[in-house]
């Protein structure tokens, strides 16, 4: 189930592209259509939190300076290009044929122009000329075989030596070294094949891509862990092996071939995986690799490479609850069991296009990726990727029956070719939260006695600002009773703006109150929407 619903989003994209430039149009047509007169200044995290976008897409040369150049607005700083579109396969013919750089240059070119400061390049080694086993419908085996590691190191190199600014072989006006490297795009069915065949990628690639450039930052292939911290387990061996057990998607790598990877820390720099649940399972995750690497005796960066918005419901059908569980689709966290019926209902209002149904999930959306952002930023996490682009229209179908669940309506903009619309609230949400991390320092939780509710400091040079919400740790639909807390935050102002986050469709700035905070306190009233506090304005 797993498989087939990960290959039916990839091959939904796919298509998508396929399609796109029948839907092309003029630029100054296109709703959000910004040329660039200017490159962007860099914005890079440097030493903290780099939150970006994924997937851009790279297929289509004319659109890419057109999508940089709309999706530069809402200030991140990262951003990762859809991996399919630079596979081994796709990029060199044969062992001995030349190395088709055009899809990665117009990437690094055009999203460095945009001032994107912190690009991941994803490499899978996906060719059918070279894998193990390319199989007939599926891939069995996607590793190179022994007599193809040359060339694959070739391939590695050569791409990292492109792009690393150290002024020989470089991409002609490289702004700067891009040094994320990702060894495949996830630790699941995406990477088929034993660990063993893994790890000697890995050791090749990594071994390719520090003799191109020392400061490459290269990440093994994303752990994907969601299920297993549903009942937050102990930080224990025995504790997470039952986690783990009881992981409900995706049984192509299990924790041993997770652990054989995390025994070889001289063959990756950062740590990576995927947040595929709700923003909590962020926390579970960063402290389940920090116990990992620590009974090791190591510690690296984390990266978390891809994300969803939560779910609800993923891998497989979402608009239904009836016949065997192992045929509908997996309940994820926050979502229970008890839940099914009324998402499915939830979910048929949404594949049938209602009104009502589609704006409370974009708003959902734009609430769920600041808390993903804020949750990872405050664990201190290398950087995070927040999804998606643009939806995946054949998983917001009927036909697929939200297959994705939620996240296929998580799209930040609508794209049809080099149209880029930006109507959707995420957008100006995301907009939005980089303005208050601009040149933050640091985030950090205020302890609350209430577990549900989430209220962060964020240090900047600037005005001292909070972010906060309350997080009811279940599903609240439309039509719920939307929970609430009071809680009193001590700012040291005596007057502070009041901005909730942006999440309604057709709102593109942020409505803002003054609010008097007496002795320095002022009292929030918090909802699962994100509000951000700032002293003094």
């Amino acid at each position: 189930m797993m498989r087939r619903n990960r290959l039916a989003l990839a091959s939904a994209i796919a298509v998508v592209l396929a399609f796109a430039p029948h839907f092309a149009c003029a630029g100054a047509q296109c709703p959000g259509y910004v040329p660039l007169a200017q490159p962007m200044p860099q914005r890079s995290a440097h030493d903290r939190t780099a939150i970006g976008l994924e997937y851009v897409f790279i297929d289509q040369h004319d659109s890419v300076p057109v999508h940089a150049a709309a999706l530069a607005e809402m200030g991140l700083t990262a951003v990762k290009h859809y991996p399919e579109h630079v596979m081994w396969g796709e990029m060199q013919s044969g062992p001995k044929d030349a190395i088709d750089f055009r899809r990665l240059d117009d990437y690094v070119r055009e999203y460095q122009r945009a001032g994107f400061g912190d690009l991941v390049i994803c490499l899978r080694a996906n060719a059918k000329w070279a894998a193990r086993s390319p199989g007939l419908v599926k891939w069995d085996d996607t590793n190179p075989k022994p007599e193809h590691y040359d060339a694959y190191e070739k391939w590695i190199q050569s791409v990292v030596e492109r792009y690393d600014g150290d002024g020989s072989g470089d991409l002609p006006g490289l702004r700067w070294p891009v040094r994320y490297l990702e060894i495949g795009s996830e630790f699941s069915s995406y990477e088929p094949g034993p660990v063993a065949h893994y790890l000697e990628t890995l050791k090749h690639a990594y071994a390719a891509a520090h003799r191109a450039s020392a400061s490459v930052l290269v990440a093994h292939a994303a752990f994907m862990p969601t299920t297993a911290f549903k009942t937050r387990p102990a930080a224990s061996v025995e504790a997470y092996r039952a986690a783990f057990q009881k992981i409900e998607v995706d049984p192509t790598h299990g924790l041993d071939d997770i652990w054989a990877i995390l025994d070889q820390p001289a063959l990756f720099d950062v740590a990576n995986f995927h947040a595929l649940a709700d923003p909590a399972e962020v926390e579970d995750t960063v402290r389940w690799l920090e116990f990992e690497m620590g009974r090791r005796g190591y510690r690296k960066p984390i990266m978390i490479s891809d994300t969803f918005a939560t779910p609800f419901i993923a891998w497989g059908p979402a608009t239904s609850c009836d016949g065997p569980r192992d045929k509908l689709g997996k309940m994820i966290p926050p979502a229970v069991e008890s839940d099914r019926c009324r998402l499915a209902q939830f979910f048929s209002k949404l594949v049938a296009d209602d009104d009502k149904t589609l704006r409370w999930t974009r708003g959902f959306v734009a609430e769920d990726a600041v808390q993903r952002a804020i949750v990872s930023a405050e664990q201190g996490v290398r950087m995070v990727n927040l999804a998606y682009t643009t939806d995946l229209p054949f998983l917001t179908s009927r036909l697929l029956r939200a297959g994705a669940g939620l996240t296929a309506w998580a799209g930040f903009v609508e794209l049809k070719g080099k149209c880029v619309d930006k109507r959707n609230p995420v957008f100006y949400a995301t907009k939005q939260m980089m303005g208050h991390l601009r040149d933050y320092q640091g985030v950090q939780r205020i302890s609350y006695p209430d577990p549900q509710v989430r209220a962060y400091q964020i240090r900047t040079p600037g005005a001292p600002r909070w972010v906060a919400w309350l997080d009811p740790g279940r599903v609240v639909l439309p039509g719920d009773e939307v929970p609430r807390r009071s809680i009193t935050l001590p700012v040291g102002a005596s007057h502070v703006t009041v901005e909730p986050v942006v999440n309604a469709m057709g709102q593109t700035a942020p409505e803002r109150t003054g609010v008097p905070a007496p002795g320095g306190r002022v009292e929030v009233t918090l909802t699962p929407r994100p509000v951000f506090v700032v002293a003094g304005s």
